[in-house]
């Protein structure tokens, strides 16, 4: 079957979906400093608006420093680059991205689908902390339709 237009429209490359603000002014009351938000990204936000649908999401999530993004890149994108990775300890991906040209799928119905495919900042990062991690987490599962938990080793209790 050709999936060729549920793919167009794409382009390959990450593009931020939800970012991190650290510090942000309130425009109701600009003494006031609100210190955790998540935005939606108007950049991912236009672009998800021009995708065909129907879409289905795959997030991935789990420790930093586990080769989330790697397996993206290789496992769903079948490529070598994509996400962004590095041999430090400093994180590549901070916030959620998503891969801007969708991956062919199919539903259970065997209908066409253009996947989305989301990869998520490392939780337990040393420069933030848990409540980031669970919101990290949380925005994860909500946003997908398929998700996947990347560990090294078992599953434990500090992973969870």
């Amino acid at each position: 079957m050709n999936h060729s237009k549920e793919l167009e429209g794409g382009i390959e490359e990450a593009i931020p979906l939800v970012v991190f603000n650290e510090k942000k002014k309130s425009k109701c009351f600009p003494f006031l400093t609100i210190f955790i938000v998540f935005e939606l990204n108007p950049d991912g936000q236009a672009h998800l608006s021009q995708l065909q649908a129907p879409l289905g999401i795959v997030a991935v999530a789990g420790m930093y420093r586990t080769g989330k993004s790697y397996l993206l890149n290789r496992m769903l994108l079948d490529r070598s680059d994509g996400f962004g990775v590095g041999p430090t300890i400093n994180p590549c991906t901070k916030g959620v991205w998503m891969w801007g040209k969708p991956v062919a799928g199919l539903t259970p119905d065997g209908d066409p689908i253009n996947v989305i495919i989301l990869d998520t900042e490392g939780l337990g990062a040393l420069d933030e902390d848990s409540n980031h991690d669970v919101r990290i987490f949380s925005l994860a599962i909500l946003l997908s339709s398929f998700f996947i938990y990347n560990s090294v080793g078992s599953i434990d209790e500090n992973a969870l």
